[in-house]
C-alpha cells in the first residue's frame, strides 16, 4: 500500500466512523453494525499495510536504534552502556561488528 493509498484508507475509515455515529444517533442499529464491520475490515487492511513500516519493541527487552533508522539491535550488540529498559540512538561505530545484520533495514 502506497502512502496515498494509506491516506485514502484513513479517509475511508474516518467516513465510516462518522457514518456509525450518525446511524447510532438515528437509532438505525443494523446500519451502524454493518458500517462497524466495514470499519473493522478497513482497519485490518491498514494494519497489514503499515506492519512493514513499524518497529515492534520487545515488552521486557530494550533496543538501540542506529541513526537514520538503519538497524535495530539489542543493548548487548553495542559497545556503549545501555540499560535493559532504555531505547537509545547510537552511532553506527558503536555497534559491534556483525551485529544486527540479520535485522531488516528500515527506511
Amino acid at each position: 500500500m502506497s502512502e496515498s493509498d494509506l491516506k485514502q484508507s484513513v479517509h475511508r475509515l474516518t467516513n465510516k466512523l462518522q457514518a456509525i455515529l450518525g446511524f447510532l444517533e438515528l437509532e438505525q442499529y443494523e446500519k451502524a453494525l454493518k458500517a462497524a464491520k466495514e470499519t473493522i475490515a478497513e482497519l485490518h487492511r491498514m494494519v497489514a499495510a503499515i506492519a512493514g513500516m513499524c518497529v515492534m519493541l520487545p515488552k521486557d527487552g530494550s533496543v538501540v536504534v542506529v541513526p537514520h533508522g538503519t538497524r535495530v539491535v539489542s543493548s548487548d550488540d553495542v559497545n556503549v552502556d545501555v540499560d535493559s529498559d532504555e531505547v537509545r540512538v547510537v552511532g553506527a561505530s558503536s555497534v559491534r561488528a556483525g551485529q544486527g545484520e540479520h535485522n531488516p533495514r528500515t527506511k
